[in-house]
């Protein structure tokens, strides 16, 4: 059985140098906090909703949508979890192949690149439970829905989708670009003044409804219970304000983590809605 306090633990210093190099060569710095910190900030913060809601990922399937350099499938192998992650940037899956076999997990995941993000390379119904991590708002608002019922097509019935990180349009600040009001501006904007930086959040209907109508928020069925256990877990949260921000947020029809400035929720899939 998976033990959920061990912290992954580089184990492959040749792994750990060949990433190194790696991420060099892209021209970016490899003890940066978002790439090689990014195990231990999701181990910190992700984990904790899927230890709380999941329990043991051992014998389930997981699909992290956007690998990116590899952290997350890191977090989820060392939960037990068999991963396959995708994504559209065939030099950052070079690069999340790395940093999984550092840590020692190269036996648990297999990484792919789809330079068509409309289309996953998977068959319909393979997943247990669908990870999206801050990658939602990179998709071109064009190609979200499209993705979403990929992401539908092979998740299997009672299946779950976790989103955590998503940025949120409702707020006037960009969490990853920092921009201000940016969120509120109509990406026909940028077409009109020929602006190349279309990174926007996501509206939290977007994320509850557009995986089709089959879904039920989890969230919203406990009554909050899981997201305050796990966000409480985080360093300076307080359990008592969450409870209260739950139920402000429950009186509006929605839950707390879909007003957040990064979004948080998990959907699961039932079985007697047919898929969008």
């Amino acid at each position: 059985m998976t033990d959920f306090n061990e912290r992954p633990l580089i184990v492959d210093q040749d792994a750990d140098a060949r990433f190194r190099d790696i991420i060099r060569r892209m021209g970016r710095n490899p003890d940066d906090r978002w790439i090689s910190g990014y195990v231990d900030y999701l181990w910190n913060h992700e984990r904790h909703f899927l230890e709380v809601r999941e329990g043991d990922l051992h014998g389930k399937t997981v699909l992290e949508l956007g690998c990116n350099y590899g952290a997350g499938a890191v977090v989820l192998a060392a939960l037990g979890a068999d991963v396959a992650g995708v994504d559209v940037d065939a030099a950052l899956v070079v690069a999340a192949r790395a940093n999984v076999a550092r840590y020692g997990f190269q036996h648990r995941v297999e990484l792919v690149a789809s330079q068509d993000g409309r289309r996953l390379p998977y068959s319909d119904a393979t997943f247990d439970l669908v990870v999206c991590a801050s990658v939602l708002e990179y998709v071109d608002a064009e190609t979200l829905s499209t993705l979403q019922r990929e992401v539908d097509r092979v998740l299997r019935p009672d299946g779950r989708i976790f989103v955590m990180g998503t940025s949120n349009r409702l707020w006037p600040r960009e969490v990853h670009s920092g921009r201000w009001f940016i969120n509120y501006v109509p990406l026909a904007c940028d077409r009109w003044f020929g602006s190349r930086d279309h990174q926007r959040g996501v509206t939290p209907w977007r994320v509850r409804y557009g995986f089709g109508a089959g879904y039920v928020n989890l969230d919203w069925l406990d009554g909050g219970r899981t997201y305050v256990t796990a966000r409480g877990r985080f360093p300076g949260c307080s359990g008592r304000a969450l409870r209260v921000g739950f139920r402000i947020a429950r009186a509006f029809g929605v839950t707390l983590g879909m007003l957040t400035p990064s979004m948080c929720l998990t959907l699961q899939k039932t079985r007697s809605m047919p898929r969008a």
